[in-house]
């Protein structure tokens, strides 16, 4: 992979990022690979000399990476951290690889380096399936698991809206519970995505690429906030021609209305996948709206 540093940052970062990278091997199915589409390792693979980022887009992963450093100074003496667990199954083409931040009493723990917003969201579901492989490989190895947790350093948490709303997390920290599997439902799902990193490739599902569909925003000249949004255009001219006060329309008022096209987009796609530069249907998805300008 070759690491651009455009802004220039200081050498020491670019030379842990740079210490840190890690290319995927056809030989071993990580945790942090196995929910994702098969075509990014695969083109990843592929492509990992030619792939360009930023120094700047991992600083926020760097944080994390620092994060299991202080692990292994700061945790429990009985703790185990960082521990590489291996499943191998003769009916599985390649091993399972993980390794967990933290086990401990018998619960094993995700430290994060994220958003508030992430957690306002409630739990993320690839958080939930991380949990569960770890545990499956701990039980693997015949320990004892009883709890999954992720705790988290909010990395932008802000104290004044700490104090005027108590929704808002009240320190820059949370850990959460994660709601544990059955060992034969996660065995399952491991099984399934080895079926599917078998199959031919298939283009990223919406949710994979973060996909936002196109809206219309019925809107107030002048105004910046919509008055109601809506996911088709006409269900917005609807909105208008129905506007009425108690006796009659009120031409004003619709006079005064405008629909905003908010164009949709996917945002992995554009932004934050690695293959993104390689992969076909983002090739094909890039055409089709060039052809619409």
């Amino acid at each position: 992979m070759i690491i651009t540093n455009k802004h220039n940052v200081p050498n020491v970062i670019v030379n842990v990022v740079k210490a840190n990278l890690q290319k995927p091997s056809r030989d071993v199915m990580r945790v942090s690979e196995i929910k994702n589409n098969p075509i990014v390792k695969d083109l990843t693979i592929k492509h990992w000399d030619e792939i360009t980022q930023d120094v700047t887009e991992f600083l926020w992963s760097m944080l994390g990476t620092a994060m299991h450093n202080i692990l292994e100074v700061g945790a429990d003496k009985k703790a185990i951290t960082e521990k590489r667990l291996v499943y191998e199954n003769t009916n599985f083409p390649i091993p399972l690889s993980g390794k967990p931040d933290l086990y401990q009493n018998n619960g094993i723990e995700d430290w994060k380096v994220t958003s508030v917003f992430s957690f306002m969201l409630g739990d993320k579901p690839e958080w939930e399936t991380q949990l569960n492989i770890y545990k499956f490989l701990y039980e693997y190895y015949n320990y004892r698991v009883d709890t999954l947790q992720i705790n988290a350093i909010l990395r932008d948490w802000m104290r004044g809206k700490a104090k005027f709303d108590m929704t808002y997390p009240q320190i820059p920290f949370l850990r959460t519970p994660i709601k544990i599997w059955k060992a034969v439902d996660t065995f399952k799902y491991i099984e399934d995505r080895y079926a599917v990193y078998s199959s031919p490739f298939k283009e990223c599902t919406p949710e994979e690429k973060w996909e936002r569909p196109t809206t219309y925003a019925v809107t107030k000249k002048g105004n910046k906030r919509a008055t109601r949004v809506f996911n088709a255009v006409e269900l917005a001219e609807d909105y208008i021609d129905n506007m009425k006060d108690e006796k009659e329309k009120d031409k004003k008022a619709k006079a005064e209305m405008i629909i905003d096209e908010r164009k949709g987009e996917c945002v992995k796609c554009e932004s934050y996948c690695l293959i993104r530069d390689f992969c076909p249907w983002n090739k094909i998805r890039k055409e089709k709206e060039n052809e619409k300008i």
